[in-house]
């Protein structure tokens, strides 16, 4: 399967980009057409870019925009979460049979960890660790733990209940720096210390995913884009082209990489 591009960047340009985006402008340095619906989309360090298409297949495209390889798995059920920040070790979560994929660079299966013997939810999540282990997030058990590859835990965070009085239903989790953000549309940005332990909430709401990259929570609201700078505790907007309408977006030191629904682009200023 391959996908037409309309390919307007230079190379030099994207390596000296600072994504820290503020009212700048932005523009198009490069177009993404897919020739199948698609679902969402990942991106990596490596501006490798990662399809979720409607048939459920995970696809790859390398930098150039050449495929490179595709995965599907039918009996696990639906893909939840895909994790691709080590390029070398992707990380897949199907909650509804509580089974982890390990994948290698060429979308091969390498590794399965049958998670459902921790008597998982369906709620939980999961993400990678900055030391290759699993971050997850217990929604039975009201808690943040780290996984070694043998599925022993070698972190335990506090007991929620503790800390938060609302029930939560979170829908995504990442680590970033040495921090870890847990989204909750209705309560906000929960954030961790890598210990698990909780330090406070943002409240930045109605939002399903979060991209952090460089100290800067990305988020959208009413149709446009923001980032909050953690060390300014700042709120900034991102003006971008008026032809794209984000779905879905996420950021690596290329630029913003941008999905409307039809097309992927990447923007930069």
């Amino acid at each position: 399967m391959q996908f037409s591009t309309a390919i307007r960047w230079s190379f030099a340009l994207i390596l000296l980009i600072n994504p820290a985006f503020g009212q700048d402008s932005l523009r198009i340095v490069r177009q993404i057409v897919p020739d199948q619906p698609v679902r969402g989309f990942w991106v990596d360090g490596l501006d490798n870019y990662y399809f979720l298409t409607r048939s459920r297949e995970l696809v790859k495209y390398d930098v150039t925009g050449k495929w490179v390889g595709n995965h599907r798995n039918q009996v696990l059920g639906s893909l939840k979460q895909a994790d691709v920040t080590n390029p070398l070790q992707l990380l897949l979560f199907y909650p509804e049979t509580s089974v982890l994929l390990q994948l290698d660079n060429m979308l091969y299966t390498t590794n399965k960890f049958e998670v459902g013997k921790l008597n998982l939810s369906e709620n939980s999540l999961v993400c990678r660790s900055f030391d290759n282990n699993i971050w997850l997030y217990d929604a039975r058990a009201f808690k943040l733990r780290k996984l070694a590859n043998d599925l022993r835990v070698v972190v335990e965070g506090e007991w929620l209940q503790n800390k938060i009085e609302t029930q939560l239903a979170p829908t995504d989790l990442t680590e970033s720096g040495e921090q870890l953000y847990l989204t909750d549309p209705e309560q906000g940005i929960l954030v961790f210390d890598l210990y698990g332990s909780y330090l406070k909430t943002l409240p930045i709401l109605h939002q399903t995913q979060l991209t952090v990259h460089d100290g800067k929570l990305y988020y959208a609201q009413g149709g446009q884009l923001y980032y909050y700078d953690t060390l300014s505790l700042q709120h900034h907007p991102i003006s971008l082209p008026a032809t794209v309408k984000p779905i879905q977006f996420r950021v690596n030191n290329s630029g913003l990489w941008v999905f409307d629904g039809e097309q992927l682009f990447l923007l930069a200023p």
